[in-house]
């Protein structure tokens, strides 16, 4: 071990930064053995970037992958088979995005490569290993070391394996840069030295039986956008890193072919989709549904689509954590209102699938009536019980149907212009009236002879005085009919009244009013009707 850090130091001070095939020191460059034959046994050892997290396919996944479709009959061996379970931080989760690929590896979330040297030679003495793929030396970095601490764990790694097995073939990785640690200067300014440093580390290193070559990770990779937290890949990050190490599989040890170029584009995130279930309660809507594997974040998208539809808004509400279960508490809807829900989920920066929407009305059950409708303040208002639920209320009136009073109907002419009867009814028959007196047939009296006497003056027709008008007719009103608004004829909206339990009187004359609760937009009853006789 001392041996190997003495090494590792001398490097450093030398380190030239050359091209990833392996080198024979000063013995120049070392014929690279091609693969075994047979189906070759593949160690992949690592910290928290090998194993990978709940939602990962992991780079694990991307390599399998690739060299099957390369035609290399390739067995991953090693003591575990697990992803890192992001919502408890345990080990030996199983929430892999896609399962179907041989799992078994030797990482560890949160292993130093110092760590993987102290046990890596018992581990490979126990899986036999043909070769190790080396991804370590981040944790060192990041839990405050430096490149000298992380290649001297890497440069331990590869001795002592070497004693149990001595023709393993390494391949060991560059680390890729970080973004939002919070200490990125100091960290990418150690990783650059790491990457230098363990180039010329498998220079040293490597020997005729047992070659060590170089994964260019480094090569292209970019945290923000190939990384779905500071330091940890993605999808896109899985691939590069992939990538990097099928090359140094292929050119020099021969294994499988290069990874094809350019490389796919993937979807990143969690990949399934949440179904999201929905249920009233006192405080609100419910929503709720299954964790979804590697999911750190979650965000509830709303949108009213009718009536008066709205833009949709992320809600600002804290999602709660229920055994398995996710749920939020929505409130400020409207009542009688088809809403739109998505749910939306992350790991980290990344937007995964989203769920389908789930359309819903919320609380279209009516208000109740108005009851104990009755005029006020001297006919000027309306008053009414409060409606517990209702938010508002409205006002119909319609005109009540009236006509002169039978009983009370004044004298006046009939519509044939002549006087009236005088018959309290008339359909009784009149009474007869006495027979005219007979007068006697007058004599004829001979014309007079004119005489020159001045015309006689008329007689004054006497003054019958003022004439007094029949007093007017008094009227009698009722409801045209017993039906409200929802049958009835004439009826006429006043408009909302707000939500106090009055309305102050706007029409002149005889009307009936009715009150009809609302929640929002849900309509509630019809009270019954109220006569006004003003006017």
């Amino acid at each position: 071990m001392l041996a190997a850090m003495a090494v590792t130091l001398l490097l450093l001070q030398t380190g030239s930064g050359g091209a990833g095939a392996a080198q024979g020191g000063e013995e120049g460059p070392v014929e690279v053995p091609g693969p075994p034959e047979g189906r070759l046994r593949i160690m992949v050892a690592g910290g928290s970037l090998t194993q990978g997290s709940s939602g990962d396919h992991t780079w694990r996944y991307r390599l399998w992958r690739h060299l099957g479709e390369s035609g290399v009959d390739a067995d991953f061996v090693g003591p575990h088979d697990d992803v890192y379970r992001l919502a408890d931080g345990g080990f030996g989760g199983r929430e892999y995005a896609d399962p179907d690929f041989d799992t078994d590896h030797a990482a560890r979330w949160g292993a130093t490569a110092r760590d993987l040297a102290d046990e890596i030679a018992r581990v490979a003495a126990e899986h036999e290993p043909q070769y190790l793929l080396l991804l370590a030396g981040m944790e060192d970095i990041l839990g405050g070391g430096n490149a000298d601490h992380a290649l001297e764990g890497v440069g331990g790694t590869v001795s002592t394996v070497r004693v149990a097995l001595g023709e393993v073939r390494f391949v060991v990785g560059e680390l890729p840069a970080v973004a939002g640690t919070g200490d990125d200067a100091r960290v990418n300014r150690e990783i650059e030295r790491f990457n230098m440093g363990v180039v010329d580390l498998a220079q040293q290193l490597t020997s005729e039986t047992s070659p060590v070559v170089v994964a260019r990770v480094a090569a292209g990779y970019e945290p923000t956008r190939d990384n779905w937290d500071d330091v940890h890949p993605n999808a896109r990050g899985e691939v590069r890193i992939a990538a990097a190490f099928a090359d140094a599989l292929a050119e020099p040890l021969g294994v499988g072919e290069d990874y094809p170029r350019p490389l796919p584009s993937v979807a990143v995130g969690p990949r399934t989709a949440p179904e999201p279930e929905a249920e009233e309660s006192a405080e609100g809507l419910v929503l709720s549904w299954d964790a979804a594997g590697g999911a750190t974040d979650y965000r509830v998208v709303q949108r009213r689509v009718d009536p008066d539809p709205d833009e949709a808004v992320v809600l600002p509400a804290e999602v709660e954590t229920d055994g398995d279960r996710r749920r939020v508490l929505i409130g400020a809807l409207l009542s009688g209102a088809r809403y739109e829900f998505v749910v939306r989920q992350y790991k980290g920066r990344d937007e995964g699938v989203r769920s389908a929407p789930l359309s819903l009305v919320w609380n279209s059950d009516p208000p109740a009536a108005p009851t104990g409708v009755r005029v006020a303040d001297g006919g000027a208002a309306v008053r009414w019980d409060a409606v517990g639920d209702a938010t508002h209320y409205e006002v119909w009136v319609r005109a009540l149907a009236c006509s002169p009073s039978d009983d009370s109907r004044s004298p006046g002419y009939g519509d044939d212009g002549e006087e009236p009867s005088g018959r309290p009814d008339d359909d009784a028959p009149a009474p007869s009236e006495p027979d005219p007196v007979p007068r006697a047939t007058p004599t004829p009296t001979p014309e007079p002879e004119p005489t020159t006497d001045p015309e006689p003056t008329p007689e004054p027709i006497p003054d019958p005085g003022p004439t007094t008008p029949p007093p007017p007719q008094a009227t009698e009103c009722a409801p045209v009919d017993d039906r409200g608004p929802d049958s009835g004829q004439g009826w006429y909206p006043q408009g909302p009244t707000g939500s106090e339990p009055r309305w102050t009187v706007t029409v002149d004359g005889p009307y009936e009013v009715v009150v009809r609760s609302h929640r929002d937009y849900v309509a509630g009853g019809y009270s019954g009707a109220v006569e006004l006789r003003g006017g």
